[in-house]
């Protein structure tokens, strides 16, 4: 009779233990294809900055990808989320070595999710005239200090670091021998 008992017991706490990691399983796989679409349209966005940066750019000796920074969001009634997560990727354009800049994409405002195909595309949003906004408000940003009604009112970097900046600018030449280093590892945002 004790021993009946005994291989019930264990027989609930087995299969309990399988149901936990069936569970766990499925959240795993589930968070891996997800990171996995992720990439696909990070490295949309990757792609297509950079082409666009090399071919009308000149003066950039580096473009460096940051990776994919995923803000995992938390329900404590349902657990990780798969789907509302803040997804970025940074990238730094240098002129220099010692003078560069930081541009931030998102997933969500640069493509769109196409379920039926189960992938990200390129909306508007991430066009040339985009980017070329973009590069030009963090050069500026990058160079001067402002005061609170937005007066350049100095410098933040060197004047030899800006005269690196100054030659970013939009040309037919493009910096066709830039480095690039692309990065599609996903990591945690923390902040």
């Amino acid at each position: 009779m004790v021993k009946s008992r005994t291989k019930k017991v264990i027989s609930v706490l087995l299969l309990l233990l399988l149901i936990g990691i069936g569970t766990g399983g499925k959240r795993y796989m589930d968070k891996q294809k997800t990171e996995k679409e992720y990439q696909q349209g990070i490295e949309l966005i990757q792609s297509y900055v950079t082409d666009y940066l090399v071919k009308n750019y000149q003066g950039i000796e580096k473009i460096e990808w940051q990776g994919i920074g995923v803000e995992y969001r938390n329900s404590p009634i349902l657990g990780p989320s798969l789907f509302g997560n803040y997804v970025d990727t940074d990238v730094t354009i240098y002129a220099s070595q010692n003078s560069y800049l930081t541009i931030n994409f998102t997933l969500n405002y640069n493509t769109e999710y196409n379920e039926s195909s189960n992938k990200y595309s390129k909306n508007p949003y991430l066009s040339s005239n985009n980017i070329d906004e973009l590069l030009e408000i963090e050069l500026d940003n990058t160079i001067y200090k402002r005061d609170d009604m937005h007066k350049i009112i100095g410098l933040e970097v060197s004047q030899d670091q800006k005269k690196e900046f100054e030659k970013v600018k939009k040309s037919t030449t493009g910096s066709k021998k830039a480095k690039i280093v692309y990065n599609l590892k996903v990591h945690e945002l923390i902040y």
